[in-house]
């Protein structure tokens, strides 16, 4: 382009110089068409610069459309929390059967008391198998023996307590007789005896009785008792013994021997 400026311009010029040497007209004409060809030559480079100008001018470039863009936002949904509050109840225990209820767990701790079957009582603690309840025929806290107790209410609130010492072993006191009765009933070979034993209990550090005859146990009785039938087959003329034992932990101690004979 700039080239073809040039050009155009040196051509102008060449042109202006030529007019300069054609044959000489009037002064008027000259003067005129001198005047006419320098504005024509100011306008033409004039129309060239601004062609120039706006040529050269760079477009601007072209500003690129932002793209939307789209983030998903992960939404979970709460999970609600609290605390849950168990029931409470207060705890008891009942029981299966007649149960001696001792001063610590074990048959070498001394009887406190008797809790009879189905009698409720509050329990206090606990440790392994053995309840520690309040004595429900007297003072103080005694301890049981799972194996026949049926829990229930809230007994999870109940502390883990602490073992006694053992006792010192002293043997129980053996009881009285105080009374025994027997009858004969023949039957072919011999007889039916039916004997009724009677005693007193003497010791207070106990677990039960045993009752034997001739030597062999035949009952174990809770320390509760204090009478017992019996019935067996005797052969006539023959003599059957008997004694009561009372026993805790290893110690025991017994009765004198009584005798009956049916003819």
């Amino acid at each position: 382009m700039k080239t073809k400026i040039k050009n155009l311009f040196m051509l102008l010029i060449a042109a202006s110089l030529a007019a300069c040497s054609f044959p000489t007209r009037p002064n008027t004409t000259i003067g005129l068409d001198r005047q006419a060809a320098e504005t024509a030559l100011a306008l033409t480079l004039e129309s060239l610069a601004t062609a120039t100008r706006t040529a050269t001018i760079p477009a601007p470039p072209a500003v690129a459309t932002p793209s939307l863009i789209f983030t998903p936002t992960l939404w979970m949904a709460s999970t609600a929390t609290g605390t849950i509050t168990p029931t409470f109840s207060a705890p008891l225990l009942s029981f299966q059967g007649n149960t001696n209820c001792r001063e610590g767990p074990g048959t070498i701790f001394k009887v406190v008391t008797m809790i009879r079957e189905k009698q409720k009582v509050e329990p206090v603690g606990l440790q392994g198998n053995y309840w520690i309840v309040k004595n429900p025929n007297g003072e103080g806290t005694c301890w049981v023996a799972g194996d026949y107790v049926t829990p229930s209410g809230s007994t999870w609130i109940l502390p883990t307590m602490t073992t006694p010492a053992p006792p010192t072993s002293v043997p129980p006191i053996a009881p009285s007789l105080t009374k025994w009765d027997y009858t004969c009933a023949p039957v072919t070979g011999g007889n039916t005896l039916t004997m009724v034993l009677t005693w007193k209990a003497l010791a207070t550090n106990f677990d039960g009785y045993r009752l034997y005859r001739d030597d062999q146990v035949i009952q174990t009785l809770t320390s509760d008792v204090t009478t017992y039938t019996d019935v067996t087959f005797l052969e006539s003329g023959k003599t059957v013994e008997y004694h009561l034992e009372v026993y805790t932990g290893t110690s025991s101690a017994s009765t004198s021997v009584i005798q009956a004979t049916c003819q």
